[in-house]
């Protein structure tokens, strides 16, 4: 795909940081960006990397971003469960305004909110950490320090100075 036929992929897309993928009548993924096929484990490190998608139809170019980030989940779910059972069910049951408003602004909220409050302890935990406290005193102050220095990366950096 010529540089102009991306850029052009980019304009479709309503949004410059959304890389714009076409969905085949197939179920193939077409990245537009890279111009190569990919499949949802493709997809999902796009997304862990921190990009935005939209995926169209390729025929009647209506836009299937949320069919096709559920099918992600679905995948996912298949391999490494998130979601409870007893969730799916009040789910399923509760197709009311409601549960709709919950999802749209409540969850998506608590979510985010949760991530950047975990983001900012770890920054902050490390921080501790890397302060030049003695062996002996992170012993006295947190049982099992090692452990926690160690899944940290901090055990092998003190080894290293020795």
């Amino acid at each position: 795909m010529s540089k102009k036929a991306k850029a052009h992929a980019r304009e479709k897309s309503n949004d410059t940081d959304r890389i714009l993928i076409k969905r085949y009548g197939n179920r193939r993924l077409y990245n537009t960006e890279t111009s190569s096929y990919l499949n949802y484990q493709d997809l999902v490190k796009i997304i862990r990397n921190g990009h935005d998608v939209q995926v169209i139809d390729s025929r009647t170019k209506a836009d299937v971003t949320k069919a096709v980030l559920m099918q992600v989940i679905l995948e996912e779910e298949k391999t490494e469960s998130v979601l409870p059972v007893s969730f799916l069910f009040q789910v399923i049951r509760s197709r009311e305004s409601a549960i709709q408003d919950f999802f749209k602004n409540y969850l998506s909220s608590s979510l985010e909110a949760y991530l950047k409050t975990k983001e900012e302890f770890d920054r902050r935990f490390r921080g501790f950490l890397e302060m030049g406290s003695t062996p002996e005193l992170w012993q006295k102050l947190v049982p099992g320090a090692d452990l926690v220095k160690e899944f940290w990366g901090m055990g092998k950096k003190e080894e290293e100075k020795k």
